[in-house]
């Protein structure tokens, strides 16, 4: 009887502690969304920065996003290619992304990788 009570008492912290660890992650850079006038949900573009400053360490484009914490903006690192009218330094454009758990490219020692999508120019 004590094995038992003692058994379902830690199975109860354990299951506390997987509740407490999966709702405290921190969600970086999720977009937020907007509801049109009919109703439907629509992601909020994200603006950014297109940047080519890690060029030299074979990071071939990334792309800057602003934050409220100006000293550590989020540094995406676009999975494909940006089309060649965008892959401009400096250029402002606008876009939706959504982080990959996959490994930084050779060069890239900064930044998180991503699938960008729905780009302008600003």
């Amino acid at each position: 009887m004590h094995n038992t009570m003692r058994n379902i008492f830690l199975s109860a912290i354990v299951a506390c502690l997987m509740i407490y660890g999966c709702k405290t992650k921190k969600n970086i850079g999720v977009p937020e969304t907007n509801t049109t006038d009919k109703g439907t949900s629509t992601l909020a573009k994200t603006a950014g920065r297109v940047s080519h400053q890690f060029r030299t360490t074979g990071c071939a484009t990334i792309i800057i996003v602003k934050t409220k914490d100006t000293a550590n903006p989020i540094i995406l690192i676009p999975r494909d290619p940006l089309p060649h009218e965008l892959d401009v330094n400096g250029l402002e454009i606008s876009f939706n992304y959504h982080t990959l758990r996959i490994p930084q490219p050779p060069g890239c020692d900064k930044g998180i990788p991503a699938n960008i999508s729905d780009l302008k120019k600003k």
